[in-house]
């Protein structure tokens, strides 16, 4: 846990701010607020849940990158930028039976997955949960699907990707959430 809690304080220093943990803004809204001042911007109010709200829903539609964390076998975090797609409550991703993510997955299920808005770091949207491998038809064209979502690929374009594309013992992975938190989203 702490090591995902290092991850997000990470995400927030290199976004410019360091969150504060009581209150959810970062320091200077809090110290600000200490001394009785009016708060320099809006606070913002972290909310969790175990499910995601249609403005949750909304924006892990959009073409973000993410972080996806795995436990490595002496604990310590795996970081992987990650594409991904939310389908029916859970994250989806691909990777290679060959990668440390899959590896790690394998020994420990759970996970933490991580997305910031690039043009607003007080919107971002946490998941922990647990991995798992999908019975998925075809992972080929599911990694085609995402390609085409990031990537903004037509045929040509797809054809032009698959051919640098790491294809072979490609797998789909759902992340089921067991605790979502959220920043920036209007309160359900």
């Amino acid at each position: 846990m702490r090591y995902h809690l290092t991850l997000l304080l990470g995400l927030f220093m290199a976004a410019g701010t360091v969150p504060c943990l009581a209150g959810g803004g970062d320091i200077a809204e809090t110290k600000a607020l200490q001394a009785g001042a009016p708060a320099p911007h809006p606070t913002r109010q972290i909310v969790t849940s175990r499910t995601f709200t249609p403005e949750v829903i909304e924006f892990l539609q959009r073409p973000l990158a993410s972080q996806l964390v795995t436990l490595n076998p002496n604990g310590t975090p795996q970081v992987t930028i990650m594409w991904f797609k939310y389908e029916n409550g859970a994250l989806l991703f691909t990777t290679t039976t060959d990668r440390v993510k899959f590896r790690n997955m394998q020994k420990d299920p759970h996970a933490a997955f991580a997305v910031l808005d690039p043009t607003n770091m007080y919107q971002w949207v946490i998941v922990h949960g647990t991995l798992s491998v999908v019975d998925h038809p075809d992972p080929v064209l599911f990694y085609e699907e995402l390609a085409r979502h990031y990537l903004n690929l037509d045929d040509a374009g797809v054809a032009a990707w698959r051919k640098t594309a790491m294809l072979d013992k490609r797998v789909v992975l759902r992340l089921t959430p067991t605790r979502v938190r959220t920043m920036g989203f209007p309160r359900q």
